[in-house]
Order: structure tokens, then sequence, then C-alpha cells
């Protein structure tokens, strides 16, 4: 009786796997098939019906799995390598001195959204579009990485390298949108009206600057 109740138990743990592959299987081929369609018509012209027809499935296995185009957007969006990458890039650069961690970060989320711009673009055109499209960019990238930009600020707080009545959303808020919109308008207007990067460095020294712990030199000290 007990052989019995091993070898059915293993063989419900199997099913389960089976139909758990299958359906993360079935989910991911839903994003291809979804950034597909995106792409090809916009996140706001795209419906649910085009991505089971890119699929060649039913819309009933479609909603089975998510309920909104948007939920497939957030969906995607969390998955993919660009954000990772940008966060992690982000994290790497905590163990510098607060003022060398800044720029470097920044100079390497903006290796990684020149490497991405299509992407990049892409979102940023969804986002303006539409209210739902823009909140689901907003959550799943750029509040992400001003998550990450504060859990580094608060890092900093703790080694004393940053002041401690800072407030680090907001500054955080602050140098992503920075970066952010620093890219896009280069992207948008062209080599003529590009922003220079001395332009971008002086905002980021401001803002380095206001929150950095003061040093007292050895003559003040005394």
């Amino acid at each position: 009786m007990k052989d019995t109740g091993r070898r059915e138990s293993k063989s419900s743990t199997r099913v389960i796997g089976v139909r758990a592959r299958r359906a993360e299987r079935t989910r991911e081929q839903i994003l291809r098939a979804g950034l597909k369609v995106f792409s090809e018509k916009g996140v706001q012209g795209a419906t649910m019906e085009d991505i089971a027809l890119e699929l060649e499935a039913t819309k009933g296995l479609l909603y089975y799995h998510f309920k909104t185009k948007e939920e497939i957007l957030s969906a995607i969006l969390k998955q993919s390598p660009v954000v990772a990458a940008l966060q992690d890039r982000v994290s790497s650069a905590n163990t510098l001195p607060f003022a060398q961690a800044v720029p470097s970060a920044i100079d390497g989320v903006l290796e990684i959204l020149e490497e991405h711009r299509d992407f990049i673009r892409f979102l940023h055109v969804q986002a303006m579009l539409s209210g739902k499209e823009a909140e689901v960019v907003y959550n799943e990238v750029v509040n992400r990485m001003t998550q990450t930009v504060a859990a580094g600020v608060e890092m900093f707080k703790s080694r004393g390298e940053v002041r401690s009545d800072t407030d680090s959303m907001h500054w955080a808020t602050m140098i992503v949108r920075l970066v952010m919109s620093y890219f896009i308008e280069n992207q948008v207007f062209g080599q003529s009206h590009q922003l220079g990067t001395d332009y971008l460095a002086y905002i980021t020294d401001s803002l380095i600057a206001s929150i950095t712990v003061k040093r007292l030199s050895g003559k003040e000290g005394k």
C-alpha cells in the first residue's frame, strides 16, 4: 500500500511538473507574439485578438494566461534583459565612492540605452500615447530604476558619504529622469540639437554636491 502511494505521489508530481513547463512555454510564446504585435501596431493600436492571431491560438487560451494587453506588456518588461542590465549596471557602481559611483553608473546606463535604443524609443512612444501604457512603462522601467538608485543612496548614507537628511527617493527620481530625458532628447532631435556631455556632467555634479557630506580639510579641522 505504501509503495502504491509513493508511486501515485511521484506520478502526480511529474504530471504537475509537465503542466507547469507547458504553461511556462505557452506564456513565453504569448510574450514573443505580443512584442511582435506591439512593435508593428503599437500597444495602443494592438488588440488581444491581434496577439491571438499572431500566436495562432484561441483568445480563450490567451485570456487564461493574461487578462489584458497591459498585463502582457508588463510581463514583457519584467523579463526584458534590458531592464535587468540597467539595474545591474547601477548596482555594480555601488562599490565606488559616491562621487565616482554616480557618473560611472550614468555612463554605463547610457551605453545600455544606446545599445538598445530602438527598444527604449519604442517604450517612450508607448508611454506618450496612452495613460495605461505610460503607467505600465513607468512601473516596470522607470520606477524599478528609481528604486535601485534610491537603495544605493541609502547605502551611501549608511557609509556617511551622503547627508542623512537626504530624501533618497526624491533624489533618485531627479537623477533617473535627468538621464532618461537626456537620452531621449538626443535621440529625437539628432546631432544638430543634441545636449552635450558637459551639460549632463554639470547637472550631475550639482546633484551630487547637493547631498554629499562635506569633509573638513586637515587645517579646517584643527
